[in-house]
């Protein structure tokens, strides 16, 4: 079956029998992959989900192009760490040229997940092309972002808060919300746990109450019944950044929590098992808590106060705390790129200044 997809897709290609087109499966090992994958040695398939997740190779040739099922998500092409331009991925199994040069060339190719994708994963199945490609597989320190769609990176790209929903999308990137900036001002890799619209606790004004971050902590991808098996790098620090919906909009009515009282001591609570679950899992890494002034009562970073506290008085270990400075000036009220990179600036610092980060 992967012989004859395979002569599918160089044809669809248009590559000529002597330029000697190859087939590089997705579980190829010269393939690096950033982020959570989940690899199907059997049929040589990768899938993943998360935004911002990476795949890296040095290639050498004239011809290259992609086989996969996207899912409709969209993904930064960069050549020797420029913007090459935008994939936007379709339903279904698909070609999608990458390359097509009038001359060989060796270049660093890096193809990274702009937007995010819900209740699905998407399946790389092969490169097509007729060059040559080499692995990279740098040795860098490795973070962990767990986050909402301030970490995702929706409407980084734009410049005005009011957005139809399609402006929105094509303007969400990943590759320029502050956690990928982070890492690369602080010379690492970086995975993203990143779900717009959840919270610790609660979902923006209370909707969907059947799931929230903490559910997705362990997950291969935004899929509420997937799993849990992936490939990963180990963190050496983790950087947690929620609490924005569950405090910018008021309690309703068929939520638990009579007060904001009550809800206040039940996000600390969440909070702590929150820790406590990400120390255990990665071997107790330094975390940094991420804050923001939220108008009008200032409830987020009150509540990482009472956090703060809540830690000293059950012995837990300290927490770092960082408060994001941005106005929020992109769609719907989300950091444009520019204010990411001084979320991530001072982040970085921060990180620098603690020495958080292997030398």
């Amino acid at each position: 079956m992967k012989t004859v997809k395979g002569l599918l897709l160089l044809a669809a290609m248009g590559l000529a029998a002597e330029a000697q087109a190859a087939r590089i499966e997705a579980t190829d090992h010269r393939l690096n992959y950033e982020g959570r994958v989940v690899r199907d040695w059997v049929n040589q398939d990768v899938q993943f989900n998360w935004p911002a997740t990476r795949l890296s190779f040095l290639f050498q040739g004239r011809e290259l192009a992609i086989a996969m099922d996207g899912q409709q998500s969209q993904f930064d092409l960069l050549i020797d760490g420029r913007l090459h331009g935008v994939i936007k991925t379709g339903l279904g199994m698909h070609t999608y040229p990458l390359l097509s040069l009038p001359t060989s060339s060796t270049l660093h190719v890096e193809l990274v997940k702009r937007t995010e994708s819900y209740d699905t994963m998407l399946t790389l199945d092969a490169l097509i092309t007729d060059g040559v490609v080499s692995g990279l597989w740098p040795h860098k320190p490795h973070l962990l972002f767990i986050g909402d769609s301030i970490s995702a990176g929706m409407g980084s790209e734009s410049n005005k808060r009011d957005c139809t929903w399609e402006e929105n999308v094509n303007s969400s990137n990943a590759r320029l919300a502050f956690p990928a900036q982070t890492a690369a001002l602080l010379g690492a890799t970086h995975t993203q746990v990143s779900y717009s619209g959840l919270g610790l606790l609660r979902n923006w004004d209370g909707n969907q109450p059947h799931h929230a971050l903490p559910h997705y902590l362990d997950k291969a991808g935004a899929v509420y019944q997937g799993g849990t098996d992936f490939e990963s790098q180990h963190p050496a620090l983790v950087v947690i950044e929620l609490g924005t919906n569950d405090f910018s909009s008021e309690l309703q009515p068929h939520e638990p929590w009579p007060d904001q009282e009550a809800f206040q001591q039940a996000w600390v609570d969440g909070y702590v098992t929150l820790l406590r679950e990400v120390r255990q899992r990665y071997d107790n890494p330094p975390i940094i808590v991420m804050g923001q002034y939220l108008w009008p009562h200032d409830r987020l970073n009150l509540a990482i106060e009472r956090l703060q506290q809540q830690l000293t008085l059950l012995g837990e270990p300290p927490v770092l705390v960082e408060r994001m400075q941005a106005e929020n000036s992109g769609c719907l009220w989300h950091p444009t790129a520019a204010e990411h990179e001084g979320i991530a600036r001072s982040l970085a610092g921060l990180i620098r200044q603690q020495g958080l980060l292997p030398e």
